[in-house]
């Protein structure tokens, strides 16, 4: 009753000589009858109405490079389920059968949706004669050399970090290179079919068993758990398809790679990186990198897949969560098939998840005062190596939220290809070192910005920043990063960040750099951009009347409030008024502080270059005007010197304060030290100006806390663990 099928260096596999092989496990179809007729009766009632239409008028989006062409599933599931049950069911089955029609629409090298052809040729094999299975099996089998030349796994065009190894959620050939999902569910659809590929179909399977337990589990274990490229280039495919071919993987072999990684492998964090990079206002991911802001990432119809392969409540919840947000027949095909009821489906606030979380493959920091509340606070801080293409270069990012943005990105939502502008880094909140000989790669109107090294669009593993020390608690989350390797070493010697979050009746944040350059002559500056135009005392010089201003003096202090409906058009805001924040400027003494911004200057080149004084506005296109914006930036310059340091603190308010509390800042030759708020909430904080990045945190109950530069990141996973039990791997 099965194919024993033995890989070279791997395990031997059993390869389920009956079908349905994918996504149904084995003697599943019973349970899916089961669940049809009850629990999830409604699920399958949306199921079987498309595939009803789809009888009546055709499928749907099959010749739509982007859309899902759900109606193949739903027809292939209903075909099973009514088949199962005695009832009619060959229609089903010919609709699919008539848009094949001679198979040249499964070959279409311009826009064949060839990784859904394979599951509703799985799904439906029984229906079709012995000469259909081989038309259809061929019409598929030809993909398996497709780019590569090779039926195999050759990573040709990238790493396992790639979203184009993978391929889109469309499971077609645009942006697909190695299309990994894609041909492995052609190989285990028509492996034994009796087809020409027969032999194609062997050689991929094998060499899957083989390379991804020896390759791509510890690729993933050390990209962990956040898309080396964002939920962006993440959304459009990884975040979904690595679920399925995993899961199409287990319901054939019976082997859960799911469970083979370490703790914080991605498939395996993927459910707790999607949530805790949701912005609480709007409930929507953040927009790190180029992710698009949306809920989920395309998460929530691969779900059930990770909730059950996994057992995690989480997971399953969302998935529960993104049913009502499907359209077109999507999304319920995988509920049937997958969802399990033995999981309980439980929000992060309901199981009571850490405050902050460290994925420490990316080195991404999330913090929030609270879950469950939209008007909670929310921070994110980074600083990670280049695992692939689309991943920008912003170390040392960080971005805060309350009911609204607060600190976020340059403005737009842009892309990488033409704009080199917002595919660099000013539109992050970095410090800059400006070496006036220094080029940069991808300059097409993206001059000298004086950031980080520009590796986006290089497919090369590349340190630019790790995180060298992490630690939360209840009332606080501290995380410490080098970024030195980040920055080219002909102007950078020593580049390092501190980043604390306080919480409590009152909450801060402090950051504090410190920053070498090879020479005194190379400026730096400290570069933040916030939604709204702010405030700043001290004594001001106009440069530009409205978009310039320049201010000068020791502690200047800002202020400015937060944008709540920011995020994108006709996202709906769940959060209710308005925050105020406060900024001053303790480090360094002397600083020169430029607001800049608004219409026309709000995509400024960086002050010190030259041919850069223009606002790149025509360059970035019509997107660089979507929300959500960052119009204003401050530039805060320091004195020229080898040595510098930049120390910020920030107060997160209600709208209606109107002063910051107090900042006392005591410096000596050896250490920074800063006292915040009222005696009733008084911080005391201190950090060490060489050395090793430590720092010693006194709260106001008096409880002093040493940060030192180690990752203290076992609590967080002995939370998960007793959440989900023990897996294996971890």
């Amino acid at each position: 009753m099965l194919v024993v099928l033995l890989a070279a260096g791997a395990r031997s596999q059993e390869i389920s000589r009956h079908h349905p092989r994918l996504f149904i496990e084995k003697n599943g179809l019973r349970s899916i009858v089961s669940v049809a007729r009850g629990g999830q009766k409604d699920d399958y009632a949306r199921v079987k109405a498309a595939a009803d239409l789809a009888v009546r008028n055709g499928i749907r989006f099959i010749d739509n490079d982007y859309a899902v062409p759900a109606d193949l599933m739903n027809c292939g599931l209903t075909y099973l389920i009514e088949r199962a049950s005695g009832r009619e069911s060959e229609k089903y089955a010919d609709a699919i059968i008539r848009t094949w029609g001679d198979g040249s629409v499964i070959r279409d090298r311009a826009g064949s949706h060839f990784g859904y052809h394979a599951i509703a040729y799985d799904w439906i094999f029984d229906a079709l004669t012995k000469a259909q299975r081989k038309k259809y099996g061929e019409a598929l089998g030809e993909w398996l050399k497709w780019y590569t030349g090779k039926p195999e796994i050759t990573l040709r065009a990238g790493s396992w970090w790639y979203n184009q190894t993978w391929g889109p959620s469309h499971l077609n050939i645009m942006h697909s290179r190695d299309a990994i999902t894609q041909k492995l569910l052609i190989a285990l659809a028509i492996r034994g079919a009796g087809t020409k590929y027969e032999a194609d179909a062997r050689s991929f399977i094998a060499s899957w068993a083989d390379r991804v337990p020896r390759e791509c589990i510890p690729a993933f274990d050390r990209m962990g758990g956040v898309w080396a490229e964002s939920a962006g280039h993440g959304g459009y495919g990884p975040v979904t398809v690595i679920p399925y071919a995993f899961e199409a993987w287990r319901t054939a072999t019976g082997q859960n790679l799911f469970t083979e990684g370490k703790a914080w492998n991605y498939l395996r964090e993927e459910s707790r990186w999607l949530t805790y990079s949701k912005v609480p206002h709007v409930g929507r991911l953040a927009y790190i990198d180029d992710s698009s802001g949306s809920i989920d990432a395309g998460f929530g119809v691969c779900a059930p897949m990770v909730a059950r392969a996994l057992r995690d409540p989480l997971a399953q919840w969302m998935a529960d969560d993104a049913r009502k947000r499907f359209r077109y027949g999507r999304g319920y095909w995988q509920r049937l098939v997958a969802r399990d009821a033995s999981i309980k489906p439980r929000s992060a606030s309901e199981l009571d998840l850490p405050l902050a979380y460290c994925f420490k493959g990316a080195g991404h920091v999330f913090m929030r005062s609270q879950w469950g509340n939209p008007n909670a606070t929310w921070a994110f801080f980074g600083a990670g190596p280049h695992f692939a293409g689309h991943a920008h270069d912003d170390e040392g990012h960080f971005m805060v939220s309350k009911k609204g943005g607060l600190i976020t990105r340059g403005g737009g939502t842009s892309s990488n290809d033409a704009d080199h502008y917002w595919g660099g880094s000013l539109i992050f909140n970095i410090v800059t070192i400006f070496d006036p000989g220094e080029t940069f790669r991808r300059n097409r109107h993206n001059e000298n910005d004086g950031g980080p090294l520009r590796w986006v669009y290089d497919n090369e593993y590349r340190e630019r920043g790790h995180l060298v020390g992490y630690k939360s608690g209840q009332d606080f989350t501290y995380a410490a990063a080098d970024l030195t390797d980040g920055y080219n070493k002909a102007k950078a010697s020593e580049v390092f960040r501190q980043f604390v979050y306080l919480r409590g009746r009152r909450e801060f944040i402090i950051v504090f750099d410190r920053v070498r350059s090879t020479k005194a002559g190379f400026a730096k500056h400290f570069m933040l951009h916030v939604p709204t135009r702010p405030t700043v005392t001290g004594k001001a010089v106009v440069a530009v009347p409205d978009h310039v201003v320049e201010y000068r003096g020791d502690s200047l202090t800002a202020t400015w409030l937060s944008l709540p409906g920011n995020y994108g058009e006709g996202r709906k805001v769940l959060s209710e008024g308005r925050s105020r924040m406060f900024m001053r400027t303790l480090l360094p003494r002397d600083a020169v502080m430029t607001v800049r911004g608004g219409d026309g200057y709000d995509a400024w080149g960086h002050p010190l270059e030259k041919t850069a004084q223009y606002n790149h506005d025509k360059a970035l296109g019509a997107r660089r005007k979507r929300t959500p914006l960052a119009p204003w930036r401050f530039e805060v310059a320091a004195p020229l010197s080898k040595q510098t340091f930049f120390l910020h603190i920030f107060e997160i308010a209600d709208e209606k304060t109107r002063s910051m509390q107090p900042v006392d800042l005591v410096e000596t030759t050896s250490r920074v030290s800063v006292r915040i708020g009222d005696t009733r909430s008084r911080w005391e904080i201190s950090f060490s100006k060489s050395g090793f990045l430590s720092a010693k945190l006194k709260s106001p109950k008096g409880k002093s806390v040493k940060l030192k530069p180690t990752l203290e990141l076992q609590p967080q996973y002995d939370v998960w663990e007793r959440v989900v039990g023990k897996t294996k791997g971890g």
